[in-house]
């Protein structure tokens, strides 16, 4: 794993506690052996949100897939301006830089490629009842256990620079889980015992990377069929709810190219909706 300087630290993250790492590299680089180069990583014990951490410094000069991870957040969020709150031994909370040259309608599909991503990765290190809700969450036995947030900007020469920001739930203590109104879970076993951090991060970018290049060349369209094999409402009804408070009712039956969601309604009519505001509610009442 490249690591910058530490003496960089503070020009780039003026918000963050100095740079000390607290996960093993070894374990890290031996997870990334099969990438065609190591990613950057920096470590941080804590900052305010790593997401707006790249989304301010990225435009200035970040490598591709650079990916900040921190044992704490302040003030981390999840879709629609919602906090997520984290705990230090208990989480794993990162964002990974990416530019892409798609406009920004073509990368309504990254959120889905970053959730399949994780459920493969999460599958290969045997945690196979872990799979994926439109658009971007994973569940776990019917609770959430980890969240994505992608972030966008506009760069020069027509690209566009995309925040990745991932948060998941390795180990929480109850006191964590109950300022949630969702019921969460973690990746303990049925023991209670949790993985280490480092080698789920390393098999993560692992597997990410590949995927955000395939993303990059072919779009969401070759990715929307394995994601439904995973999908835990998949063929169920569910009801859709709108910023506005009007609903939306239907079974899953599918995805659109670019990662939109196909519900069929009671009159047998299919329609797309696309993520952004949209929450996704299980059953319909």
């Amino acid at each position: 794993m490249t690591v910058p300087p530490p003496s960089l630290l503070p020009a780039l993250f003026p918000n963050a506690v100095p740079l000390e790492p607290f996960l093993d590299e070894t374990a890290l680089q031996q997870e990334c052996v099969t990438l065609p180069s190591m990613p950057v990583l920096w470590q941080v014990q804590s900052i305010d949100s790593t997401n707006r951490c790249l989304l301010e410094w990225g435009p200035r000069g970040l490598p591709q897939h650079f990916c900040l991870v921190a044992r704490q957040q302040s003030a981390g969020r999840g879709r629609q301006g919602r906090p997520w709150v984290s705990d230090a031994e208990g989480s794993l909370t990162f964002s990974l830089w990416s530019v892409f040259d798609r406009s920004l309608q073509e990368l309504s599909g990254l959120p889905l490629v970053v959730s399949l991503g994780m459920v493969e990765a999460l599958h290969s290190l045997g945690m196979t009842c872990v799979g994926v809700k439109w658009p971007n969450d994973l569940w776990r036995e019917g609770r959430k256990v980890a969240g994505v947030l992608v972030e966008t900007t506009r760069l020069s020469r027509g690209q566009v620079g995309a925040v990745i920001g991932i948060g998941l739930n390795v180990a929480l203590p109850p006191a964590v889980q109950d300022t949630f109104a969702l019921p969460l879970n973690d990746l303990r076993d049925e023991e209670g015992l949790a993985p280490a951090r480092a080698p789920v991060l390393g098999r993560l970018l692992n597997t990410l990377i590949p995927l955000l290049e395939s993303f990059a060349q072919s779009g969401f369209a070759p990715f929307a069929k394995t994601w439904m094999t995973h999908c835990v409402h998949r063929n169920q009804p569910v009801t859709l709810l709108h910023p506005n408070q009007t609903r939306s009712q239907g079974e899953c039956v599918g995805l659109s190219p670019l990662g939109g969601l196909i519900l069929r309604d009671l009159e047998g009519e299919s329609h797309i909706y696309h993520g952004g505001e949209l929450s996704l509610r299980f059953g319909v009442p």
